[in-house]
Formats: structure tokens, C-alpha cells, sequence
């Protein structure tokens, strides 16, 4: 009873966005509310933590609101110099087909800057890009969100992995694990892979199925694009998987993603796999009133209206650019990572507590690159000076409702994250995961990924997932006698589903595309497939333990 007492804050967002179509500006405040009512007087927690636990909540919404800025930025700026339509332009030359702009863009780019930066940054980024070539923005924002969940585990540069796990280590010593703690995170990271390669292939065609089903009603023309889906998975998951098995777990959605991006278009140009039929989307005067809100698919912005096509090498530099600067933070041997996070601005131990959140201001992709090179676009464009800032004035208008809408979600979090924490009691998610444990007993490897999936509902991320829920899995694999490192594998990709869900990036998604409001329906159209994907993994990693003779030393 306590666990879905619990559970009910959770609860209520759910059915209010999803079954009442309320917009998050409005669900999560409900949500927080209750999750303050119930942390007071069923956990006791103390109005000192209850505000501590808020305020982290507002840093870390800040957080992410410099990326949600600087990729709505990005996009406006592009936008008014005409780089969208040299994009777009570009992109015909690929494929006019839209089933492969779909994979291109927000399959394999999106695993690509998820493998650079991660943090909901992959949606943010390729959901405009797919409304400026011409998508409708609720498409766009579906399949982008999609498309960001088989990357996640390794995104920014392994940090749900390197990061979500690492505080596991007193665990490993009272458990007398006989290799050291990156041994024990690279295992994760490997068995992971293998899960990605034999499940997370088949999310493109996944994501084109689920585009063709809004669209048309049927999933018919998504499978007639089968054979490049699959294609187009497999030249991402080979060398994710080899890396994360042989390497590590930093960089293997990077390489990936840098090895399978040109195989894909080298083989598209050929036509390999590639339908006969060209697929477009029907006629935008017979779309669904709620497929486009304040941003219209292609370039219809009346700053942009006489613009000319540029160059594809001016029109992709910024992202081009963008990604540079991306790796070159990113990876731990190079300079420039230690450069980026030397500047930290925390707040240790919020009003007494031992609640403490911080921003490396540097380190956000939100400030470094995206609003960095929007500074630049203007001269590598020839963008009047007027029209640029107008485009950051407008910008700072548009993210508004975001702004409120996360306060909220990331309030109600960290309510529930440490509810217990004064006391020395498990707090709220931890009561709901024991119980959802109880239940399950040996067919655990079924929920494991469950549990990551609503771990990352909601936070907003795989990391934070991996952070709350990790301890629990390792002590629920070591009491039900189930090798550890396999459940922690799986905790990991379900919180890498629970990305196409989260409300975090479903609202940073829509921001993007000018359709905040309509998060209800995102969650709707995703959360078959989340679930599906994480249920289906758990089977995978059963059968590759119990029937295929799998075997770990913890």
C-alpha cells in the first residue's frame, strides 16, 4: 500500500498527460504538489529538505535549459540566414524518400551527437532539423525520441554507464568482486553492447513504422523500407558493440555513429536496399490540426522567406562545427575536457541538507558549442546583425512554457529522490522499486529494464536512472540469485527506453518544433514501444544467460 501510495504522484502526471492530453505546464505542478504532500506526512520530510530538494530541482531544470536555448537557437538562426534550406537542399540529394531522411537524420546523426553529448541534446537537435526539411513537427518530435534510445548507454561519452554505476563500488568490495571497478562498469558496458546489437538494431524500423502508422494510418510503407532499416541499425550496433566489448564504454555510440553514418549514405546513393517507390507524406493541407503548432514545417519563417539556397558545405557547417567541438570536449585524453569543467558553480549541502546540485556552465552543449557557434553563424552566413538578435529575443520568449513545465518535473524528482534521506529511510522510488522487486522474484530480468524505464520517466535521464535504481538492482540480483552485471545491463537500456518517454525530453522535443502542449500525445504514441523494447531485452538476456550458457563473475 505505501509503494503505490508512493507511486501515485507518478500516477496522476501519467494519466493527466496521457489519458486528459493535459500539457506538462500543467500536469507536473499537480504531480510536485502531491509529491510534497505525501513526502510531509507519510516520510516525514522536513519543509528544510522539501525546499532543498526544490531548489536542486530549479538548477538542474536551468541545466537543461540551455541546451533546450541553444537548440532552438541553433535552429532560429539557421533558419533566418537560409542555412536550413541549403540543409534541406543537401538532404534531396541523399534520399527524397522520407522513411531514409528518418533514418539519417534521426536515427544515425541523432545517435552521433547522443554518443557526443547526450542529456536529451540528440532530440533537441534532430527534431527541428527534420521540421526544417520538411517533416511535420509532431513527426518530427516522435521519431527523433525515438530514434535517441539504442545510443543512450554510451551517450556522452559513457557517462549513464561510467557515471550511473560508479558509486556501486562499496558493493563490490562487501561482495568481494575480484576485479576493479572499471573491469566491473566495462562488463556493463559490454553486455550492454550485445543487448543493443540483438535488440536495439531493430529501433529504425521501429521509428519508420511508428512515422508511417501517424501518418497513414498503417505500418505498411515502414516495412517496405525493412531491409535499409535494418541495415541502417546494424551499421551502428556491429561497431557499437564491438567497441563497448573490446574498448569500453566511452565511445562506443561516437564511433559508431562516425563509422555507420557515411556506410549508410555511400550505400543509399548506390541503392542498396533502397525501395523503388519514393514515400512522401501527404499534402500539408490535409494534415492533423495537431501535427504543427507555432512552427511550420520547412522554411515558411518570414525571416527566412528571401533567403537564397546556400552551399551544402556552408549550409551543414555549423553542425559540422558543432560536432567537432562536441568530441573534442568529450574524450578524456584530449586537453579541452578538462578545460571545459574546470569551472563548476554548485551549491553544496542546500540549506544544511546534504542535498547539493551544481552547473559546469562550460561542459553544457547548450552553451558550448550550440550558442557559441550561433555567435559565429552570422558571419560564416552573412547574416544581418538585426536579424540575429531578433532571433535570440524570440528564442527567449519561446522557451517560457518549457521553462515552467520543467521547475516542476525536476521539483517533483528530487521530492521523491530524497524523501527519506533526513531519516536515513528509503525514499519514495526506492519503496516503489522494493515492492515492484517482491512481485517479481526470479522473473526479474523481465522488470529490470521496467525499472529504468520509469526511472528515467521521471527524471529525464539514463544516468539519474542508473544513479537512484542501481544499488536496488545489484541487492535485488544478489537476493534472488541472478548474476548482477547482466541486471545492471539491463537497468541501463531501460533507462536508454525510458528516454523516448521521459518527459524532460519530450518537452524539450516539442519546444523545438514550436508544439509545447502536446506531450500527451508524444508519451502515447512512444510508451508502446519503450516498453516493448525494454520487455523484449529482458527476454533477449534471459535466454543468453539461461539457454545460451552466459556466464559473469558477479
Amino acid at each position: 500500500m505505501l509503494a503505490l501510495i508512493a507511486f501515485l504522484p507518478i500516477l496522476i502526471v501519467g494519466v493527466l498527460m496521457a489519458a486528459r492530453d493535459w500539457p506538462a505546464t500543467k500536469a507536473m505542478p499537480v504531480g510536485y504538489v502531491l509529491a510534497l504532500i505525501i513526502a510531509g506526512t507519510l516520510w516525514n520530510m522536513p519543509p528544510k529538505w522539501m525546499v532543498s530538494a526544490t531548489i536542486a530541482g530549479a538548477i538542474n531544470a536551468l541545466d537543461i535549459l540551455f541546451i533546450v536555448f541553444g537548440a532552438l537557437l541553433i535552429l532560429g538562426t539557421l533558419t533566418a540566414s537560409g542555412g536550413i534550406d541549403g540543409i534541406s537542399h543537401s538532404l534531396a540529394h541523399v534520399s527524397k524518400d522520407r522513411r531514409i531522411q528518418a533514418l539519417l537524420i534521426g536515427f544515425l546523426m541523432g545517435a552521433f551527437v547522443e554518443g557526443a553529448a547526450g542529456f536529451g541534446t540528440p532530440a533537441a537537435v534532430a527534431a527541428p532539423l527534420l521540421v526544417g526539411v520538411g517533416f511535420p513537427p509532431l513527426v518530427a518530435a516522435m521519431i527523433a525520441l525515438i530514434g535517441n534510445s539504442t545510443p543512450v548507454p554510451f551517450g556522452a561519452v559513457g557517462t549513464p554507464i561510467v557515471g550511473g554505476f560508479s558509486h556501486l563500488e562499496g558493493l563490490l568490495e562487501m561482495h568481494n568482486y575480484p576485479y576493479g571497478l572499471y573491469e566491473f562498469l566495462k562488463s556493463i558496458g559490454a553486455f550492454t553492447g550485445i543487448l543493443k546489437l540483438l535488440v536495439g538494431s531493430f529501433m529504425p524500423l521501429a521509428m519508420v513504422c511508428a512515422m508511417t502508422l501517424l501518418m497513414d494510418k498503417s505500418i505498411r510503407k515502414g516495412l517496405e523500407v525493412w531491409k535499409l532499416a535494418l541495415f541502417g541499425g546494424f551499421v551502428f550496433t556491429i561497431p557499437q558493440s564491438i567497441i563497448a566489448n573490446f574498448v569500453g564504454p566511452e565511445v562506443p555510440s561516437l564511433v559508431g555513429a562516425l563509422i555507420g553514418i557515411p556506410i549508410f549514405v555511400i550505400a543509399v546513393r548506390k541503392g542498396l536496399f533502397v525501395p523503388k517507390e519514393t514515400w512522401d507524406f501527404k499534402p500539408q493541407d490535409q494534415w492533423e490540426d495537431d501535427w504543427e503548432g507555432n512552427i511550420k514545417a520547412g522554411t515558411t519563417d518570414e525571416i527566412a522567406a528571401t533567403a537564397e539556397i546556400m552551399s551544402p558545405v556552408r549550409a551543414w557547417a555549423p553542425y559540422v562545427i558543432i560536432g567537432l567541438l562536441l568530441v573534442l570536449t568529450r574524450l578524456k585524453w584530449l586537453p579541452f575536457q578538462a578545460m571545459v569543467t574546470k569551472w563548476t558553480i554548485a551549491w553544496n549541502d542546500i540549506l544544511g541538507t546534504t542535498i547539493s546540485r551544481g552547473i559546469t556552465p562550460l561542459n553544457n552543449p547548450g552553451i558550448f558549442p550550440f550558442m557559441f557557434v550561433a555567435l559565429l553563424i552570422p558571419f560564416m552566413h552573412g547574416l544581418d546583425r538585426k536579424k540575429a538578435n531578433r532571433v535570440w529575443k524570440d528564442t527567449v520568449v519561446q522557451i517560457g512554457p518549457t521553462a515552467i513545465a520543467l521547475f516542476f518535473a525536476l521539483g517533483l524528482t528530487y521530492v521523491m529522490m530524497n524523501s527519506g534521506e533526513a531519516h536515513g529511510a528509503d525514499s519514495m522510488l526506492i519503496v516503489i522499486a522494493k515492492a515492484l522487486a517482491r512481485l517479481a522474484g526470479k522473473s526479474w530480468y523481465i522488470f529490470a529494464p521496467v525499472v529504468g524505464v520509469l526511472g528515467a520517466f521521471i527524471s529525464g535521464s539514463n544516468t539519474v536512472s542508473d544513479i537512484m535504481f542501481g544499488p536496488l538492482q545489484f541487492d535485488v540480483a544478489i537476493e534472488t540469485g541472478l548474476p548482477v552485471i547482466p541486471v545492471l545491463a539491463l537497468q541501463a537500456l531501460g533507462g536508454a527506453a525510458g528516454n523516448m518517454i521521459c518527459v524532460h525530453n519530450v518537452v524539450a522535443a516539442l519546444t523545438t518544433v514550436g508544439l509545447v502542449g502536446s506531450e500527451g500525445k508524444v508519451i502515447k504514441n512512444n510508451v508502446g514501444i519503450s516498453l516493448g523494447y525494454a520487455m523484449i531485452a529482458g527476454v533477449v538476456a534471459m535466454l543468453l544467460i539461461n539457454v545460451f550458457g552466459f556466464t559473469f563473475p558477479i
